[in-house]
C-alpha cells in the first residue's frame, strides 16, 4: 500500500491524531530496528493505518512510551514495539520491494532505491516468508494481467486478493468474512487510486493504466471530462461497500482512529486526486 489510505486530520478528534502519530512513529522506530535506518524511508500511513486496525482487533498488548528521532528530536508518544508491530514492519518492506520489481518490469528502474532497499527486503522477506510467498504469487498475477490488457476488475484483482489474504493473516484467529472483504476493497482502493494518480505518466511512458485500458482517453484532464461520473461512483461505491464491511467489525479504542479513516480519509484521498490540476497529487504530511 502505498499513502492512499490516511486519516483525514480535519475531521480527527486530537485524542486520536495523537494515537495515530504514535503507531507512525513506533513503526517507523521498529523499521529501523529490524532493517535499519534507510528502512524508514518506506513507512507510510497506510501501514500504521494497518497497525492501529489489527492492535485494537486483536487486542495485543501495547504500551505507550515517549521518545524522539532525527527528524523529530522532541519526544512525543510513541507506541513500543510488539510482535505485531514487527510483522506489520516485514510487510512494509515486503510491498515496498514488490513494488519496485512491478515497475522494473514497467520500465521504470528506481535502480538506486533498488539498491538502498534490496538487502532489507530480503531480511523482511526471510523473517515472514507467508507473506512474501503472498506477496510473490500477487506480483505474478499482477504482470500476466496487465500483459493480457485486463480491464478494471480483472486487474485490480490479485492486488485486492493479496490484501485480502494479509488481512486474514494479520487477524489470525480474530479473523471474519467481514475483515477480510475490508482487506480485499481496501487492495482494489489502492489499486484503482493509485492508477487515477498515474495516469497520465503511465500513459506518457507507455505503461500499463487499468482505466486507460478501460476508457482509452489520452491524457487524465480529457478521462475526467469525459468519465468523471463514472469515475466517482466507481470509487464511492468502493467506499460504502468498506463501511458496510467495518460496521460488521466490533473495535475497542482505536475506532475512532479507524472510522476515520474509513469514513473520511478514503474520500478525503479520492477528491485530492480527482481535483488536481496537473500532475500527481500531494503527498500529505499528518
Amino acid at each position: 500500500m502505498f499513502g492512499y489510505v490516511t486519516p483525514d486530520k480535519p475531521n480527527m478528534f486530537m485524542r486520536d491524531y495523537v494515537l495515530f502519530r504514535a503507531y507512525y512513529c513506533g513503526l517507523c522506530h521498529t523499521m529501523k530496528r529490524e532493517s535499519g535506518q534507510l528502512a524508514r524511508l518506506t513507512v507510510n500511513y497506510d501501514a500504521a493505518f494497518i497497525a492501529a486496525f489489527f492492535h485494537d482487533l486483536t487486542g495485543e498488548k501495547r504500551e505507550i512510551t515517549e521518545k524522539g528521532c532525527v527528524l523529530n528530536p522532541r519526544k512525543r508518544p510513541v507506541i513500543a514495539e510488539t510482535p505485531l508491530m514487527r510483522e506489520i514492519a516485514r510487510l512494509n518492506l515486503i510491498l515496498a520491494g514488490m513494488k519496485l520489481a512491478d515497475d522494473k518490469a514497467d520500465g521504470d528502474s528506481n535502480l538506486l532505491k533498488r539498491m538502498a532497499l534490496s538487502y532489507r527486503v530480503k531480511r523482511a522477506r526471510k523473517r515472514a516468508p507467508d507473506l512474501a510467498a503472498m506477496a510473490d504469487e500477487c506480483l505474478k498475477r499482477q504482470i500476466a494481467e496487465e500483459k493480457s490488457g485486463a480491464f478494471l476488475n480483472a486487474a485490480a484483482e490479485p492486488f485486492a486478493d493479496l490484501m485480502k489474504k494479509v488481512f486474514r493473516r494479520l487477524a489470525a484467529e480474530k479473523t471474519s468474512e467481514a475483515v477480510e472483504r475490508i482487506g480485499y476493497l481496501l487492495g482494489k482502493y489502492v489499486y484503482f487510486i493509485d492508477a487515477l494518480d498515474d495516469y497520465d505518466e503511465d500513459v506518457k511512458k507507455g505503461r500499463f493504466n487499468a482505466f486507460y485500458r478501460t476508457f482509452g482517453a489520452p491524457t487524465f484532464a480529457a478521462l475526467k471530462e469525459e468519465k468523471g461520473e463514472e469515475l466517482a461512483f466507481i470509487m464511492e461505491d468502493l467506499v460504502k461497500r468498506v463501511e458496510n464491511a467495518y460496521r460488521e467489525v466490533d473495535m475497542g479504542e482505536n475506532e475512532g482512529v479507524v472510522t476515520n479513516t474509513l469514513w473520511y480519509g478514503l474520500r478525503s484521498r479520492i477528491a485530492t486526486v480527482m481535483d488536481r490540476e496537473d500532475g500527481k497529487c500531494t503527498r500529505i504530511r499528518l
